[in-house]
């Protein structure tokens, strides 16, 4: 019987090597062209692209980004919220926001729950960079990353969200309904958070954390 010659199979790319899949959201048609071409140009695979934060969310439900890159500079308020619902939605992602150089853009986006900030005057070699080295795991993003900075908040995401909401006036049960957990759980989060800032009260904890920016109020 004849045997039969098959050419090999080429091996698979390995995961960790294949490029970082994005989705970039940003309002301006112009600028969300402009950034995709570029981003695509240095080697990343910008998979959808949206002008609202709902569009945003569909598309990342729809290609599991291993990024989704918010342009939160034109419009400060509406890309700061943006970054909550694709937080809120507890995808799977690495959540980035360009953010500008002045004002509290930046502290309000890690409030928001980001995993890194990159400030609007940053170069497009140097934002593809940080985009290609983040983070594509729940672990790996444990520590959040900046491209300027190690310095982390002694805060938690969920505790920087709980005080936030604390300084807005919500109660214990409101702020448990906003996040979807426990009343007990807040509570939970409130006295860690009260320990790590030493503070002895909510009001004291909102000054604290406020002063050293770890909130926007």
């Amino acid at each position: 019987m004849a045997a039969t010659l098959t050419a090999p199979q080429p091996s698979p790319t390995p995961l960790d090597s294949r490029p970082q899949r994005v989705v970039v959201i940003t309002a301006h048609r112009i600028v969300r062209q402009a950034l995709c071409q570029a981003l695509q140009d240095r080697g990343l695979d910008v998979a959808r692209d949206a002008t609202t934060g709902r569009e945003g969310l569909i598309a990342a439900l729809g290609c599991a980004p291993h990024v989704v890159l918010v342009d939160a500079t034109s419009d400060p308020a509406a890309g700061i919220d943006t970054c909550k619902q694709i937080r809120r939605a507890a995808l799977n992602t690495c959540l980035v926001a360009l953010v500008p150089r002045l004002g509290n853009t930046l502290h309000a986006a890690q409030a928001a729950g980001v995993d890194g900030v990159v400030h609007s005057d940053v170069s497009l070699d140097d934002l593809s960079e940080f985009i290609a080295r983040a983070p594509r795991s729940a672990r790996e993003r444990a520590r959040r990353f900046h491209p300027s900075t190690r310095s982390e908040s002694p805060l938690s995401r969920r505790e920087a969200e709980v005080l936030t909401l604390a300084a807005a006036g919500l109660t214990d049960a409101q702020i448990a309904s906003t996040l979807i957990v426990s009343v007990k759980t807040a509570k939970n989060h409130l006295h860690n958070l009260y320990a790590k800032l030493g503070a002895r009260s909510r009001t004291e904890a909102v000054v604290i954390a406020a002063r050293q920016g770890l909130i926007t109020i």
